[in-house]
């Protein structure tokens, strides 16, 4: 928001934005923001279109965090003031006792509502005992949070899939698996809601469902198919995950999937940078920015706009204001 602006001109410039978000005439460029700076919070329960902000953070990997990144990652929220940060799993990185410590440390600094998973990286490597026997004993000792949870409120109905598993009958043990009985519940919890039809339908899960090319050799999440056709059935309109290190966003036969970097780690691949990213509106459009690590602090620079037409979401281009 221009900073010029005084407080009868900002009331009037939030609703001038969020009528346009709401036809789906909203475009806000880095051009138009410094770090930090975010387009104003549009209240979800506005009469004209119930709109949300969520934050989706992943792959923390604490063990291997950077302090400042930790740092400038709550201050970026406290900007942002989303209305559910989602952690998308990987949040130690040999799932070791003092990484579970750090973690919780960090969840009890978060001042919003929070939903979470686990990922590949949150049960023990080495220690095959534990990984074989009881591979979720730090997760709920030191977290005490549902492997599965779930969350909504008058804009979005959220649920959490852990598709981590303690062994595979491939080499890769760190790839995942969504098996039918995971399906059957996530289908079942969405058709439950067949009165709430206006909420943003939200899945998350720590493995892809789809890859750029040039990640392709890291494998889509098994059982993706079989799943995939459920979660359009369902309604879903968005997935949110991790795993890869690499933030992207593209629709994949009108449902929108969306993956952040690593948030706070230094596990960064070639050529990355740390991030996640902020999705911002509604079941009608919605705007996924990605918020990127450069000069000492977490600013956008992408910002994706998407609109439902007939249960299908499409990707658009917006003109400037």
């Amino acid at each position: 928001m221009p900073l010029w602006l005084n407080n009868n001109h900002r009331n009037d410039y939030k609703r001038e934005i969020l009528h346009r978000v709401c036809k789906g005439n909203y475009r806000k460029t880095p051009q138009h923001l410094s770090p930090l700076q975010s387009a104003p919070v549009l209240e979800s329960n506005h009469p004209v279109c119930p709109m949300t902000i969520l934050a989706h953070i992943s792959d923390l990997h604490f063990g291997r965090q950077n302090p400042q990144l930790v740092e400038g990652l709550l201050q970026g929220l406290d900007q942002i003031q989303p209305k559910l940060v989602v952690i998308s799993g990987d949040l130690t990185q040999r799932a070791r006792t003092r990484e579970f410590r750090a973690a919780r440390t960090f969840l009890d600094s978060l001042r919003w509502p929070f939903l979470v998973i686990s990922g590949n990286h949150d049960i023990p490597a080495y220690n095959l005992a534990e990984r074989f026997i009881n591979p979720w004993k730090k997760w709920r000792r030191y977290l005490d949070l549902p492997l599965e949870p779930t969350m909504q409120n008058e804009s979005y109905i959220a649920i959490g899939v852990n598709t981590t598993r303690r062994s595979s009958s491939l080499f890769d043990w760190s790839r995942g698996r969504i098996n039918d009985t995971q399906v059957r519940a996530i289908a079942e919890y969405f058709d439950a809601q067949e009165n709430q039809s206006k909420k943003l339908r939200v899945l998350v899960i720590h493995h892809p469902f789809w890859l750029p090319e040039k990640y392709r050799h890291r494998h889509t999440i098994a059982g993706r198919d079989m799943a995939f056709t459920a979660m359009k059935k369902a309604g879903v309109d968005i997935v949110l995950g991790g795993h890869i290190h690499i933030a992207y966003t593209r629709v994949l036969e009108g449902m929108i999937i969306s993956h952040a970097g690593t948030a706070i780690s230094n596990r960064l691949l070639e050529n990355s940078r740390n991030s996640f990213k902020i999705i911002r509106g509604n079941r009608k459009n919605l705007t996924v920015e990605t918020w990127e690590w450069s000069n000492m602090r977490f600013g956008i620079t992408d910002d994706q706009h998407f609109r439902r037409i007939q249960g299908q979401w499409i990707e658009k281009v917006i003109k400037e204001l």
